[in-house]
């Protein structure tokens, strides 16, 4: 017991270069600030979070219970709404250039997260998975390097060099883990299965809710492919908890033994994260989901070690 207690100690105090923290921080903010700046250029902000009272839309639409705190506090009113759109955007936009980044943060996730209690419906899965980075990024160092804050106190955007605590990295990568296995598993319809023929992708193509090309002959000629990609999709998720498995080899390595030589030579976490980069870029190309398939792949930097980032950018991810 003592021994696991070391182990568990050991693995989340390591501590490691802040550069993929601070790329996670700048690609969740690039990303969000791209959602929301589409907000804005539509001008839907009042209409989308401004109280019914005040010409919001209808409680039946809304599905708000209770009253959310912004209008418990502030007027119920569409100014309040918009001001709290637009300080949302600005601190979206300090949290992403690193300007007093944990107090941008922490504003960024609580006007998020009321947002989300004005409108209900308009709350998606994957901002629920934003949230909780954010929530993480906020106990992390993501500031000390590539950022305004670091060339406050340092005059130098790359930061003074320090290791930080490499636990947000782990935990942000637990959290793809749990996300994408648990999609795996309610993946129930028989058309995910061998017995449905793996159809399921080429029945979400001739959705036009959701499909990009909805209309056309190309998907009966790409129906191999669309098999091929529905099998993938399907053992891709479910396999998920391995990449647990594989990192722990790697953190051990010298331990020595057949599996950690095997996961040393060959990278094999390499394949898993190269299938879902192109599955999110699948969806991105085919598909009408919003930001899903890009606020994933901002995710992605998490499964670096910093110590693989420069081979990665080199070599596009070849190592």
């Amino acid at each position: 017991m003592r021994a696991f207690a070391r182990w568990w100690v050991r693995v989340w105090d390591q501590r490691e270069d802040p550069r993929v923290l601070a790329l996670l921080r700048i690609s969740v903010g690039l990303v969000l600030l791209w959602d929301l700046c589409s907000v804005a250029w539509l001008d839907l902000a009042e209409v989308l979070w401004s109280p019914q009272e005040a010409g919001g839309l209808p409680s039946n639409v809304l599905q708000r219970s209770p009253t959310p705190e912004l209008f418990r506090l502030l007027p119920a009113t569409p100014t309040t709404a918009v001001w709290t759109f637009r300080v949302l955007l600005a601190a979206l936009l300090a949290w992403t250039v690193g300007l007093g980044t944990r107090v941008a943060g922490l504003v960024t996730l609580l006007l998020y997260a009321q947002l989300a209690m004005v409108l209900p419906l308009g709350d998606r899965g994957i901002d629920m998975m934003l949230r909780n980075v954010l929530l993480i990024l906020l106990f992390s160092r993501s500031h000390a390097t590539l950022s305004v804050d670091a060339w406050l106190q340092t005059r130098s955007w790359t930061g003074d060099g320090s290791l930080v605590p490499s636990w947000p990295r782990h935990l942000v990568a637990l959290q793809l883990v749990v996300m994408y296995f648990m999609a795996g598993i309610q993946k129930t319809a028989i058309a995910w299965t061998p017995l449905g023929g793996w159809t399921a992708l080429h029945t979400i193509l001739q959705d036009p809710h959701v499909a990009r090309f909805a209309d056309g002959p190309w998907l009966d000629t790409l129906s191999p492919f669309l098999r091929l990609g529905t099998g993938a999709t399907e053992v891709f998720e479910i396999t998920a908890p391995l990449m647990l498995v594989v990192y722990h080899l790697r953190l051990t390595h010298d331990r020595g033994g057949r599996a950690r030589a095997f996961v040393k030579r060959w990278r094999p976490h390499w394949v898993w994260i190269g299938v879902g980069v192109a599955l999110h870029l699948g969806i991105a190309v085919t598909m009408n989901l919003g930001i899903f398939p890009y606020a994933m792949l901002a995710l992605y930097w998490a499964w670096l070690h910093p110590d693989e980032l420069p081979r990665a950018l080199r070599r596009g991810g070849t190592l």
